[in-house]
Parts: C-alpha cells; structure tokens; sequence
C-alpha cells in the first residue's frame, strides 16, 4: 500500500508560501520513518515557479552552521537521505505560477535581507522572480541564467526570449494578465502569474527545470495544475501570439471552415477577429456559462487549449523518463495533480505511474466517490491530498482541541475503499486561514504500523457482482456544456479598472456528471456492493472486463462508444443484464430504462438482490467487501458523528446476512476498540459497539 505524505511542512500559524517550502530537517525524515510512509508528495525542489537560479539554491546551496546544529539540510540532502531509507520524494513542477516577490537588498545588492515577509530592512526595495531571475537582475546573488541555457531559450517563433515572465504568461482577449490568485497569501507585496502552457518556450523551460530536479535526487516527478490552460480559458485567455498561430493552424488541420466574414485563412488572427466584433472579457469568462459556445469559433479555441494538455503532460513525463535513465540508469516514476478526477484528466492518465490529485468539498461521508474513484484508477495505485474547505477546517480546530475522530475517518475512509488520500504532513490550507493542516503525529505513528499489519485486507480485489459504468466522453461533455445549472442566468462581471484576472471567471456550478454520482451515493447508502467500470478512448471495456457481473447499470452515457456498446450487447447475449438511467445511445440494448425521477426505484431494484450479503439499513456506517487469500475482509467506516461533543460514538448493533459459507471471523479495529462485540451465529454476522473502523476478517470453512 501506499503511505504517502502530503508533505509540505508549512509553518503551524502562518501563510502558506509558494512555490519554495520550507527548508527540511532530520527531525522530519524521523517522522517519515515513524509513520511508515514511503512516499512524499508536493514535498521540495519547487522553486523553479520563482527562477531557476532560485531552484539552484534551494536543491545545492551550503547550509549554515546554525541550521546545521538542528538538522537542517537542502533540498538535495533531504532527496538522499530519504532514498537511504526507501522513501519516494516527488518534486514537485509548479506548472501554472510564475512568481514575483517583494524583496528589500542592501545598497549594492549583493545581499538579500527580506524576502516576501517584508520588515522595512532597508530602502532599497525591488522585486526577485521570474523577470529579474531570467535577466540577471542580481548576478551577485544568483547565478545568471545562461548558466541554464547557454544558447539562450527561443520560441516558436524562432526568438530568443528576454524576459521569461513577458514571454510565459498568459494574456487575455483584451491584453489583462491572468493570476493564479488562489495562491497568493492575503496583504503581501507578491503576485503569481498564470503561464501560457501552450508555448513552446514555456515547454522548454519546464523541461530544463525537471532536469535539475533529477540532477538533485528527486524520487519521482509530480506536476501540478496539470490544467492550467482550463484556468487560463476560464479567465478569458490565452490570446497571445503563439496560442493565436497554434489555433490557426488548428483551424487548418481540422478543416474548420472559418465565418464567412473572417478573410485569409492562411493570416486568420481570432484574437483581432473577436475585438473587431466586439467582444470583450467579460464575454468570455466561465461564469457566461454557455453562452460562451455562442461567440464564433469559441469552441474550437477551447477544445484546442484542452488538447494542449495532453501534449504538455506527455511530453514533461517523458523527457523526465528519459533523461533519468540516460543520467542515473533509473526508473522515474511520474504523477500528476489531477485534481477532482474530472474527465479532461482521462487522456494524460496513460504517461502517469501513479494517479494524483485533489479531493475537493470533503465532508463527513463520501464512499459513493471513493468508490468511483477506484474504479477510474482502473488498477492503478494513486495519492491524492485534500483540497481544503470549511469541513478540513473544522478538523484541523478539533486537532488543537485534543480531538481527533473526524481526522481518523478522513484519513481511513478513502483506504477502506480501496483508495489513498495522504496524510497531511503540514499541508495546505489554501490561505484560507492562517495555519497549516498538522495532525497529531502521534497518532499517525500508530496508525501507519496498523496499517501495514493489516495488508493483506487491502487487496484490490473488490466483491460485487454489479458494475456501474463511467463514461468518460459523455462525462466530458457534462462538464463542459451540459452544467447542471443550466437555467440559471449567467453571471454578468464589470472588468472595469481590472489589470488582472484570476478571480473573477471560476463558476462553482460547472458540470459534475450529476446522475452518475447521485446514484453511486444513493447505493452506497443503501449499502449495495457495486464497483464503478470506468470506460474512455484508452480504456474501453471488454469482454474480461465484465466476467463476474450479473448486471451493468449505464448512467446518461449519451456519447459512449459504439465499440464500447457492442461490448455490453454482447454481455446481454452471454445471459447479463444491462439497464440504463437517464441516456444512452440507440445502439446499446437494455433490458430496462430508468429515467431521474424513478432512479429510486432503481436502486430499491439493485438493493433487493444481494448476492454476497444483506446488510441492515442504517445510514451511520459505510462498508466494502474484499478478496482476501483466506475468504474476505470487510470493511465497515462509522459515521456516528455527535455534533456536541465532536466524536465519532459507537455504532448501534448491525447484524449482516452472509450468503457465503464462513468459518470464522476476526476484527482489527483503528482506534484499538475493547468494546467491540462481533459473533457469528450460522449465516448471521453480529457486530456491537464498533469503533470508527474496523475490518472483520471473515475465513473459509475448514476443509472436511
């Protein structure tokens, strides 16, 4: 299993600073070791989002002898100790910041005596970052940039870039710089720009930025905001030079016809095109919902920048590969912050060793997306990290308050379900408040053993004989122009006085594939063993794929395949059932079709024929059955939550139905749990008091 830190180390108390983490220490790789984790994700080398003159320092610079007294170490030293130890460190590519600090020097500028936290050190005040980095603003404290590229960096154009941070970011339709603004901490003289990651330059840059990653020790690779042409587009961009000529070539490659009143193809310029008609930002925010798809050939530019982040991801995980085996002679394994598992992450999943991301509006239970989840990894191994919220916030005050059982079932309730979501090792808060996510690490220190005791329940090997399929095209298309708010007005936003985006275009109601994970919730509630069967261009279903189901539920794939429906027919002929909710394309047989307003019935339908095991209704507790190489195991996750004192109480008595011929059965319980009762009488599993988890380990008979 994988037991991954979310390993940022930020200070307890203070803002989250990016790109640069703070500097590690023995104490730390101490911690990692006590947990039994065995891999560090968002953790250092990240500070090529500031220059790579700054990436130098962090991964190689001498370590003063003050620091050196409580352990402190760079980057590079951080990477080799953990390897001795077995531990994976994943730098981590800042892919959409480009950063500008506040910085006071002294008079010759050959000292630095405040940066960012800014305390009136001297008068003599400017900024470090991309811009001064990239044109040897300080060359006596950074070493220039030819030192990266001695040939300098062109674009595509054939141009030897100057200034990094003109030639990176990503301009809007009417010229507006665009932010990453969500990572910017309140009040400070500091500003993150978004990068157009369809340049070619940029590309190059990222590359040369890996390279020194790996030259310092890095473990593996781990790419954030694997998306960021998704924010870009969301605030009115990019239409710089390069994006303009890639999406006329794209026109021409596509055989798009341009609007009759557009001129030469061959000189075709959309962003001349779209002023001239009138348009303006405000336009073509996220938050116009569809009304965006109306504005000529505006769809088209947007499938274009979602295109680019296929190209980006492949080309960054190979490079990376490969100029670790031509340098080290190792393996590099690569992941990627893929966020909430949205589809447009489906197509880059393939470059990928482990899958990543971020799980968003975290709140008390969630096993339907777990379970999702799962099946979209499809075999893979993943570490996820929170994306904080209000809930993660409430967590983190019961911590301080010396309790921890909501932090327990946040940490356990992805894994009992065949999932990682790391745990948070001073991880981000978002700047949301001014603190980091620290757990108790004494409990961490126990929890990690516990779980490598109980390995041999975690297999992946899920029990259920119902598959619910995942369609990644039509999920896409949900997303995309299918929101589940259509209806609603648009938002109109004033842009007037505004020199930069970032916070204006984001719309929460964008699509989610609403049918599909109302009835993945709705079983999990029920308690119906089921797994989800993720399906996409690379990932099609197949015969192999289907042995051991009995029925196929197909939620609102009104885009799938036709391959991918032949599949299924030809499941139907072998004697399975295949039933469909909401949509579905005239050449998938069905046995039934369900519409939104009867999918209750539907799941009354799949609940009722419990193959495995009957299971009391009660929505305080979650569960899953698995293989395991004596009988099975399962799981069972309590969401008893009190509202007054903050803890998880006691499950009421749950007695399960076995459909299955059982020896005999143990539990293991995370907290340990004296007043656990569990007995099995016949057919009839009786469990009493159970804690917030516990797996009961259920064997075979012994053979006569």
């Amino acid at each position: 299993m994988n037991k991954g830190l979310y390993f940022m180390g930020w200070y307890r108390d203070m803002w989250n600073y990016h790109p640069s983490l703070p500097m590690k220490n023995m104490q730390m790789i101490e911690d990692i070791e006590d947990i039994h984790a065995n891999m560090l994700i968002w953790s250092c080398l990240g500070s090529g989002a500031i220059g790579l003159p700054y990436l130098d320092r962090e991964a190689n610079d001498d370590t003063p002898p003050r620091m050196r007294l409580y352990g402190f170490m760079n980057d590079s030293e951080f990477c080799a100790e953990c390897k001795k130890r077995g531990i994976r460190v994943f730098s981590v590519l800042w892919k959409g910041q480009l950063w500008e600090f506040g910085a006071e020097w002294n008079e010759d500028e050959s000292r630095l005596l405040s940066l960012n936290i800014l305390r009136g050190a001297s008068e003599n005040k400017k900024y470090l970052g991309m811009s001064e980095l990239s044109t040897n603003r300080y060359p006596k404290v950074f070493k220039p940039m030819e030192t990266y590229f001695p040939d300098g960096l062109t674009n595509c154009f054939g141009e030897k870039a100057v200034d990094f941070l003109e030639e990176f970011k990503s301009v809007s339709l009417e010229g507006r710089n665009i932010l990453s603004a969500w990572l910017m901490a309140p009040e400070h003289d500091h500003k993150c720009y978004t990068p157009c990651c369809n340049k070619d330059s940029y590309l190059k840059y990222m590359k040369r930025d890996v390279e020194m990653m790996i030259d310092a020790g890095a473990g593996g690779l781990h790419i954030d905001e694997y998306d960021t042409q998704k924010h870009v587009t969301s605030n009115a961009g990019c239409f710089c030079r390069e994006c303009v000529a890639k999406f006329r070539d794209y026109l021409r490659k596509n055989k798009i016809a341009l609007p009759e009143d557009a001129g030469d193809p061959e000189t075709f310029d959309y962003r001349a095109y779209l002023l001239a008609k009138g348009y303006r930002d405000e336009d073509l925010l996220a938050c116009n919902a569809n009304a965006r798809w109306d504005i000529p050939l505006y769809r088209h530019f947007f499938d274009m920048q979602m295109a680019s982040v296929e190209w980006v991801v492949r080309e960054l995980s190979q490079h990376a590969k490969a100029y670790s085996q031509k340098t080290r002679g190792e393996d590099f394994p690569v992941t990627a912050n893929l966020y909430q598992c949205y589809p447009l992450a489906d197509s880059v999943k393939k470059y990928l060793d482990i899958l990543a991301g971020e799980k968003t509006n975290l709140q008390l239970r969630q096993d339907g997306w777990y379970r999702f989840a799962t099946g979209w990894l499809n075999g893979k191994d993943c570490c996820f990290a929170e994306d904080p919220n209000a809930y993660i916030r409430e967590i983190v005050t019961d911590i301080k308050d010396g309790i921890n059982d909501r932090f327990i079932l946040f940490a356990i309730e992805p894994i009992a379900h065949g999932f990682h979501i790391a745990f948070p090792y001073g991880s981000w808060l978002q700047n949301q408040v001014k603190d980091a996510f620290w757990p108790d690490l004494r409990l961490l220190r126990r929890l990690g053993p516990w779980l490598d005791e109980q390995d041999a329940f975690f297999g992946k090997k899920h029990i259920a004989d119902i598959g619910i399929v995942y369609d990644s095209p039509s999920a896409y298309e949900n997303c995309v122009s299918e929101p589940f708010w259509n209806g609603v007005e648009p938002q109109k936003v004033d842009l007037t006085g505004v020199t930069d985006l970032g916070r204006q275009g984001g719309f929460a109601g964008q699509g989610n594939f609403g049918h599909f994970f109302k009835l993945v919730q709705d079983l999990s509630n029920r308690h119906v063993l089921y797994n989800v069967l993720f399906e996409s261009a690379d990932e099609p279903l197949t015969r192999e794929r289907l042995a051991g189901y009995r029925t196929i539920v197909v939620p609102d794939a009104f885009l799938m395949d036709e391959a991918n429906a032949a599949v299924l027919n030809d499941f139907t002929a072998q004697g399975g059932t295949v039933i469909s909710l909401e949509r579905k394309i005239d050449a998938l047989q069905v046995e039934t079709s369900y519409t939104a307003a009867d999918a209750g019935a539907l799941v009354d339908k799949l609940a009722a024929s419990a193959t495995y095991l009957s299971a009391p209704e009660s929505p305080l507790y979650g569960m899953d059955l698995r293989e395991t190489e004596t009988g099975c195991a399962l799981h069972l996750v309590n969401y008893h939550y009190n509202e007054k004192t903050h803890r998880i109480d006691p499950l009421p008595e749950l007695k399960f139905g076995l459909h299955f011929a059982a020896g005999a059965v143990k539990a293991h319980c995370f907290p340990e749990n004296p007043d656990l009762r569990v007995t099995l009488e016949g057919d009839t599993l009786r469990v009493e008091n159970a804690g917030i988890y516990t797996i009961l380990e259920i064997t075979k008979p012994a053979a006569e």
